[in-house]
């Protein structure tokens, strides 16, 4: 058996370096559409033929032991929150904006050890000490009304997968029962931070999962493999100190006034595609809170670009420019820093800085820093005139996604990351993903779209933004969903409550894209070419409910 798993793996392998050597010619011979279409043709085979071998590999690999039928599901039980019963259209005499905050390192003291996986990819790498820190900011906020808090965090990390959240969650509604505290939906973003330590087991011994997996899987095991204690150990330490964050921020709850502000960052980001102009990249979402008491204020914003300022090679861990735009607001003006990502997709930093003078040290945090910097100023400087009546309305959809990618079927088989998977049939089974979609609205005027793979702006803005590029001829149906709900602004946020991968329209999907050129991206790691239609159907399903 053993033998035949390497023989497909291997053959999945060269699949995939011959439609690599292809697909470069495929982008070369862009200039000639007779000669593009014949090679756009030949990789879109090929990967059907990946596609296949992934998906034997899929079969003959032994599911883990705590699948489940669908017929099992529990909602209740896996950690599901619907949100609120009521939509609220005014706030009534007793609502009343109330907001806690709490933020704590997740950074092990042993961390300079080299036992720790930074979060960056399928290789192994580890941490060799701390750059900055990594994070977990969380706010609590109720509007008095009865109907329950929200919880609103963050943690900074490349993803965290649903498990690991509704393991959080599960604790949470625990101590508000016993606490006689009323809570209506936990969120939980990851910033998508490329230098933190590997919150989901991606960047954790790959090959030793591939096959330790299959065997403790053939018996039955699901305890930890050998030499992987100290990644399940840190699992169980961000999930703890996350716990303990989100208890921390409900006991400093208090009231005060919440404002809102639309900010322009687009002089500091850039889409690496270059399809999206500066012109249509979103705007940053911001929420400033100030207690009445006169205590610290608390930001929460909402930023589209990637914290990818730290080299590749660099083996230190950080926050990126996260960390400096906190510091930003908390050495001039004060304040708490919540950054929830935005439709990240492939936007990026774009700036540059002169390192003259600078240490070796000090260069490897040069561009988070000033980034982090300007991010902060425009936070802090941003115009808060509109005042949010204390009105919350928030509703959860639960969606069972069905994967296109076995690759992604095979990085649950493998234990390479934890999303829960349940199956339907006994001979021949179909397998999903059971994730989830939400929706959050302040004062009945600015919402958050919950989004759980890594967005792309168009999915949200419509493909106009980017000159309608796509990879398979036909055409984008939906249009821009940022005020489908009447008399709401609506801001897109990505990776919240799971990490299902990039989510992109499906017209422009291609399989280990990022080799034909910039204006392709990798989905590799994506549930499928029909992800993005699929959620933007279910994310207006659930403003319909509201």
């Amino acid at each position: 058996m053993k033998k035949r798993l390497l023989k497909i793996i291997s053959a999945v392998l060269c699949a995939a370096l011959l439609v690599s050597g292809l697909s470069v010619g495929s982008y070369a011979a862009q200039d000639e559409s007779a000669g593009d279409s014949i090679m756009k043709g030949l990789y879109n085979t090929l990967n059907v033929l990946v596609e296949g071998l992934a998906k034997s590999i899929c079969g003959i690999y032994v599911n883990p032991k705590d699948w489940q039928s669908i017929d099992e599901y529990n909602s209740e039980e896996i950690g599901f929150m619907p949100g609120r019963d009521t939509y609220q259209t005014s706030a009534s005499d007793e609502n009343v904006w109330m907001l806690g905050y709490s933020k704590k390192s997740l950074v092990p003291d042993d961390v300079d050890s080299g036992k720790y996986n930074l979060g960056r990819d399928l290789l192994n790498k580890y941490a060799q000490g701390v750059y900055d820190d990594q994070c977990i900011r969380v706010a609590v906020i109720d509007d008095n009304s009865g109907e329950g808090a929200v919880v609103l965090g963050a943690i900074d990390s490349l993803g965290v997968t649903s498990t690991d959240i509704r393991t959080i969650r599960k604790a949470i509604i625990e101590y508000c029962e016993e606490q006689g505290i009323k809570v209506a939906s936990i969120n939980i973003s990851a910033t998508h931070a490329h230098s933190a330590l590997d919150t989901q087991g991606v960047s954790t011994e790959f090959f030793r999962k591939l096959f330790g997996s299959f065997w403790c899987n053939l018996i039955g095991y699901d305890g930890t493999l050998a030499g992987l204690e100290t990644a399940e150990m840190f699992k169980e330490h961000f999930i703890s100190v996350s716990i303990e964050a989100i208890k921390e921020a409900f006991g400093k709850t208090e009231a005060g006034k919440l404002y809102f502000s639309s900010i322009d960052m687009s002089e500091y980001f850039k889409d690496k595609r270059k399809l999206i102009s500066k012109d249509d990249l979103p705007e940053t979402a911001s929420f400033k809170f100030v207690p009445d008491s006169g205590n610290p204020s608390t930001y929460i914003a909402d930023i589209t670009c990637h914290a990818t300022s730290f080299s590749a090679s660099n083996g230190l861990v950080g926050s990126d420019y996260i960390y400096y735009a906190d510091e930003y607001i908390k050495n001039t003006d004060g304040g708490n820093f919540i950054m929830i990502p935005g439709a990240v997709g492939q936007v990026s930093r774009d700036i540059e800085v002169d390192t003259t003078g600078m240490t070796e040290h000090e260069e490897i945090g040069a561009s988070a820093k000033k980034l982090g910097q300007l991010v902060g100023a425009d936070i802090v400087a941003a115009d808060y005139s509109t005042e949010l009546s204390p009105v919350i309305n928030v509703k959860h959809r639960e969606l069972f996604i069905v994967p296109e990618n076995s690759i992604l079927t095979l990085a649950c088989e493998i234990g390479l990351v934890n999303n829960k998977i349940f199956y339907d049939g006994f001979l021949i089974r179909e397998y999903s993903m059971a994730t989830e979609m939400g929706y959050l609205e302040f004062g009945n005027e600015i919402a958050l779209a919950l989004f759980p793979g890594e967005l792309y702006p168009e999915v949200f803005w419509d493909d106009e933004i980017t000159g309608g590029a796509n990879w398979d001829g036909t055409e984008w149906p939906y249009n821009n969903l940022s005020t489908e709900v009447d008399g709401v602004t609506t801001y897109a946020v990505s990776l919240t409550n799971d990490a299902i991968g990039y989510v992109l329209t499906d017209n422009n999907f291609a399989f280990m894209g990022h080799i034909i050129g910039d204006g392709i991206a990798d989905e590799t790691l994506s549930v499928g070419k029909h992800i993005g239609s699929y959620l933007v159907t279910e994310y207006l399903a659930l403003i319909d409910s509201l």
